[in-house]
């Protein structure tokens, strides 16, 4: 029974994480492991022993007392066992231990002096993310701002598409007028034209009766003069109502290809705001990230400081109570 515990202290040693309470085991190939696994432990905050153990050699290191911590890592199990066949020689180096007490003292006050700095650095690092914060919100702002304008540009494309049309439909009802008058214009020659006709038989009718009807006669050609004056009026007049209608016809056509360059433009607008919306959102959505980066990179250093020195007080605060 003695001798597998034995053979099983031999071929098993503790990890090098002084927090870690397994043992590495030695298979006897290779070269030995220094700690845990595989596979290897992995503590709450993501770590492996090996990234802990190397915290606490930079801690140590920061508190000037590298050497006595790693001596104490590398002696520990033995120690216990050779205090008590070492304790007279103790006495011999007392004044020597009081030297390295006072030196120790001196190291712990310039470390936390260096904690005071790194805490005064965290406050600084917790500033400059709060002014990032502040930057976020204002790049929030200038989107929604961004958006706002877009809104108002569609607002005035829609506005101007809304009068094009109905300077349009302010045509095709100037062509209806324009229409409705040539048609009473034709309706009243028509009317004019039967009544011609009707008074040329009449002429001829009283024409066997040309001496007792020539003052009839002659009244009847003043009367086909003045009708003749009238359709020669009414023609110029139909005449006018055609090129009327033909130049509103015009206008309706350029009013058509003016909406139709409007509803372009319009869509060239839409699309270069869109462009410069969704490339501002991009630089917006970057900007952002990059803050949350530096934000995130900043907490991790101030985790990793505020462990370093939590590690670095407990180990000094250990160390003290050893020395005394």
């Amino acid at each position: 029974m003695g001798e597998r515990e034995s053979q099983s202290e031999t071929t098993s040693r503790a990890c090098g994480y002084t927090k870690c309470d397994q043992r590495v085991v030695y298979t006897g190939s290779g070269r030995p492991r220094e700690y845990c696994g595989p596979p290897e432990r992995v503590w709450s905050n993501g770590k492996t022993c090996k990234q802990l153990a190397a915290e606490e050699r930079r801690a140590a290191q920061t508190a000037g007392i590298d050497g006595a911590l790693a001596m104490y890592a590398a002696t520990a199990d033995p120690l216990l066992a050779a205090i008590a066949a070492v304790l007279p020689a103790l006495s011999e180096h007392a004044t020597a231990l009081t030297e390295v007490r006072d030196a120790a003292m001196a190291r712990i006050g310039e470390a936390e002096r260096q904690a005071a700095e790194a805490i005064e650095a965290a406050q600084r690092a917790e500033t400059a993310r709060a002014q990032a914060v502040r930057e976020a919100a204002a790049a929030v702002r200038e989107r929604e701002q961004a958006i706002e304008a877009r809104r108002a540009a569609e607002r005035m494309a829609r506005d101007a598409e809304e009068d094009r049309r109905r300077q349009v439909e302010a045509a095709w009802r100037e062509v209806a007028e324009h229409e409705g008058r040539r048609a009473a214009a034709e309706q009243r020659a028509s009317e004019q034209t039967a009544a011609a006709t009707h008074a040329h038989q009449q002429r001829q009718a009283e024409w066997e009766r040309a001496e007792a009807l020539a003052r009839t006669n002659r009244e009847l050609e003043r009367i086909n003069r003045d009708l003749d004056k009238r359709l020669a009026a009414q023609a110029a007049e139909a005449s006018a109502a055609r090129r009327a209608q033909a130049a509103a016809e015009a206008q309706v056509v350029a009013g058509r290809q003016e909406i139709e360059q409007v509803r372009v433009d319009a869509a060239g607008v839409r699309e270069a705001l869109r462009e410069a919306f969704d490339a501002h959102i991009s630089a917006l959505e970057e900007a952002r990230e990059e803050l949350r980066r530096r934000a995130e990179r900043t907490e991790a250093d101030l985790a990793a400081t505020r462990d370093e020195l939590t590690t670095a007080r407990a180990e000094a605060a250990q160390l003290r109570e050893r020395l005394q």
